[in-house]
């Protein structure tokens, strides 16, 4: 009998996963620490990681879902120009008062990376619109091939250098393809209606990996003297953007589906992408997107799993 209840409850712990990315975050951090090996070996599918990501998203959505959040372009742009402009102005303003110079860059790196690539799957967690999210995570991506070099100049100096076109490949291969592979598939196939939640958890299985993977350029600041530090600055970046990301809804005075979809693509930035820039202009800097990753999957995650939850007032009940 003990053991049932020890399985049933490893069970409401781990599943589903979707909903219970803190403990997976807290079990890939372990690995990572006790095992390093894992984490090198994962870095070279972090692109097909991402790409499931996408299409365990996309899979769920069809072109009526992408139209429609074509007419609400205005909100795309909006949440554009605020999470390029407000959250990497504040970061280089912030810069200037730490005194670490691969702190002060690691801020300012994770601030300019474009909107994380699960956008989608946490807006869909949370009951929002996936596919504006996911519009805007595009968006968001296509406009880091010119602006984090523009940032990057503006922040660190013009004697720094990233080669953009990186992103260009991760914008094609790990976003645009699986994108459409999972909305045709949809297509072609309406009964994959039906697996919805196998798919979102396949998305968040991917994440975790991925967290996983970016354990190697966080371990060095996990295990270090430096870590609270690190941790406080990588905390007050992820809570810079969630502060935007809802302070956009609540301003626009959005419903929640909307307000989930544009809330998350500038709340939350892509670490994978921040931590390739941190190791191209300064390597030590790593540590403070590698640490940011973890915060953000585990906090953007536990967020979306609350606001996600059904919440019943009187005769209705919302999703």
């Amino acid at each position: 009998m003990t053991r049932l209840k020890h399985w049933r409850l490893s069970v409401h712990t781990f599943h589903p996963v979707r909903h219970r990315l803190l403990p997976w975050v807290v079990l890939a951090v372990g690995v990572g620490l006790a095992v390093p090996t894992t984490s090198g070996a994962l870095v070279p599918v972090v692109p097909v990681l991402l790409a499931g990501q996408v299409l365990g998203v996309s899979l769920n959505l069809t072109p009526a879902d992408f139209r429609a959040a074509a007419r609400r372009a205005h909100l795309v742009g909006g949440a554009l120009l605020l999470e390029w402009t407000v959250l990497p102005a504040l970061a280089v303003l912030a810069s200037r008062a730490i005194p670490s110079r691969e702190l002060a860059s690691g801020v300012v790196i994770c601030a300019i990376a474009p909107a994380e690539i699960t956008s989608g799957l946490m807006t869909a967690v949370a009951g929002g619109d996936a596919a504006l999210a996911t519009s805007i995570m595009a968006g968001s991506l296509a406009l880091a091939t010119i602006l984090v070099p523009v940032w990057l100049s503006l922040a660190l100096g013009g004697s720094t250098h990233f080669n953009p076109l990186s992103l260009v490949d991760e914008l094609g291969l790990s976003v645009l393809v699986p994108l459409l592979a999972g909305v045709l598939l949809r297509v072609r196939f309406p009964g994959l209606a039906r697996h919805r939640h196998l798919f979102l958890d396949l998305s968040a299985a991917c994440l975790v990996l991925v967290v996983l993977a970016g354990i190697g350029p966080a371990r060095p600041a996990l295990l270090s003297a430096t870590l609270l530090p690190i941790v406080l600055l990588a905390g007050a970046v992820l809570l810079a953007g969630g502060a935007l990301g809802w302070g956009l809804g609540r301003g626009l005075s959005l419903p929640h589906r909307t307000a989930a979809a544009v809330g998350f693509p500038v709340a939350i930035r892509e670490f994978g992408v921040a931590i390739a820039v941190a190791v191209a202009v300064l390597p030590r800097a790593a540590a403070v997107a590698g640490v940011y990753g973890i915060l953000m999957v585990a906090g953007a995650g536990t967020v979306a799993a609350w606001l996600g939850r059904p919440v019943v007032s009187g005769s209705h009940e919302r999703r």
